[in-house]
């Protein structure tokens, strides 16, 4: 009796001494609501998991302790860095979608200043002008050139500076700049300052395929060490982004999805909630791979990738298969 008793005692610290500790790596954004309500609501938890926060001032940053799976989780934007890295085969993989942008879920804004209302309604208008971005060869820098694109024009036919988002109110207030490419909350809260006007957001001419902003990155080296501990994580996070499509959408949980979110993003006005557009996200975590595709072929024409990588082998769709097929699939209307 007492070494079946021994013997149980000791399974279960080598089950629990096995089990690696998940360190996810987070922006403070509320791109990052699924982790934060996940760990609120005793979603991983419920799966058995030990999960801890690591803070970074960008995904660009995580991105060697993610290949060391020194962090096994982080979620981070479409760019020509993404598939230049998955071109040589970058040891991650993209597991779920994050964010995109749906007409009325929007946060990706083209801003323009205020004086500019009425004297630029296209893109042609914008011929010459300078607009800022946050970092060249990203899905902002690509927005802005597939909407020069629906007046025949290209991204070379506008000026482009790099700057911070929160740098381009002083910008546009200086007149420096004509307009920016931003997210929510600086499309809010410049239009508050009557600094700037949203002119055009992402869903207004991006619908087929859709503006994928942002994907859920696991490293390769815990999938493949830990698939369990990854499939439990998946179905964890999978009902957090599921909270938070209810809260976009304005259902029952939005209040306590928004009191989650300004505890730990730095969006901490909760009533500047219902002033923005959130980012859309599907409730079933599917990645548009038409999205991908069309990105990458932007970023290889304008010189930003050189070598195209393949899509279907940058993703790898076991987890959240096997986290759809634990919770089912609902309905994202």
């Amino acid at each position: 009796m007492h070494r079946l008793l021994l013997a149980g005692i000791f399974g279960l610290w080598a089950a629990t001494a096995s089990a690696q500790p998940i360190k996810i790596g987070e922006l403070g954004i509320v791109a990052d609501a699924p982790f934060y309500i996940a760990i609120e609501k005793g979603y991983f938890a419920a799966e058995k998991l030990d999960v801890t926060l690591e803070r970074f001032t960008s995904a660009a940053q995580a991105t060697a302790p993610l290949s060391t799976n020194q962090i096994q989780v982080i979620g981070g934007g479409v760019g020509a860095a993404l598939y230049n890295a998955a071109a040589r085969d970058w040891p991650v993989r993209i597991v779920m979608a994050r964010t995109r942008d749906w007409p009325g879920y929007s946060s990706d804004t083209l801003i323009l200043r205020t004086d500019l209302k009425g004297s630029v309604t296209s893109a042609k208008d914008l011929k010459g002008k300078m607009v800022a971005i946050n970092a060249p060869a990203s899905v902002l820098h690509f927005m802005l050139g597939r909407f020069m694109e629906t007046g025949g024009l290209s991204i070379a036919d506008v000026q482009t500076i790099n700057m911070a988002w929160p740098n381009m109110g002083p910008g546009l207030e200086t007149k420096a700049i004509d307009g920016g490419m931003v997210v929510e909350p600086f499309a809010a809260q410049y239009a508050q300052k009557n600094i700037a006007f949203p002119f055009r957001r992402a869903a207004d001419f991006m619908k087929k395929p859709p503006l994928e902003v942002s994907v859920i990155l696991y490293s390769k080296a815990w999938m493949d060490k830990q698939p369990d501990q990854a499939k439990a994580f998946s179905v964890a996070y999978l009902k957090g982004v599921r909270d938070y499509f209810d809260a976009m959408k304005g259902g029952p949980k939005r209040a306590e999805v928004v009191e989650i979110c300004a505890k730990y993003t730095s969006l901490k006005d909760k009533a500047f909630y219902d002033k923005i557009q959130w980012s859309y996200m599907d409730p079933n975590a599917e990645i548009s791979f038409d999205g991908l595709r069309d990105q990458q072929d932007w970023y290889a024409k304008q010189g930003f990738v050189s070598q195209k990588a393949s899509i279907e082998n940058m993703v790898d769709r076991r987890f959240l298969d096997y986290a759809l097929e634990k919770l089912g699939r609902v309905d994202d209307k």
